[in-house]
């Protein structure tokens, strides 16, 4: 779970407020973290991104995450076919 132990202190001692907060100053600037705690009482801050809910099927579905990881790698590379514009379709009704 810990990508890297390449850990430095960012601030030597720092002490909670009454409600349990800490200030952790730019280094922890508008970010999100998942916390973790193992048995020795040592906190992880573990850096997380928000997705929206509709976006969620990507991660989940592994075949489709590889079929776009590697269509994204094919693109950036270069390897791709211009199939021209599609705005000839913008109008079309959709029947589902």
């Amino acid at each position: 779970m810990i990508e890297n132990q390449n850990f430095h202190i960012v601030k030597d001692t720092v002490r909670t407020d009454e409600k349990g907060r800490l200030t952790l100053g730019t280094v922890a600037k508008a970010k999100s973290y998942r916390v973790l705690i193992n048995d020795a009482g040592q906190i992880l801050l573990d850096p997380v991104v928000n997705i929206p809910e509709r976006e969620l099927w990507i991660w989940e579905n592994s075949v489709a995450r590889t079929s776009l990881e590697v269509g994204i790698k094919q693109a950036s590379s270069g390897e791709l076919h211009d199939l021209g514009s599609f705005t000839q379709y913008a109008d079309l009704e959709i029947d589902e």
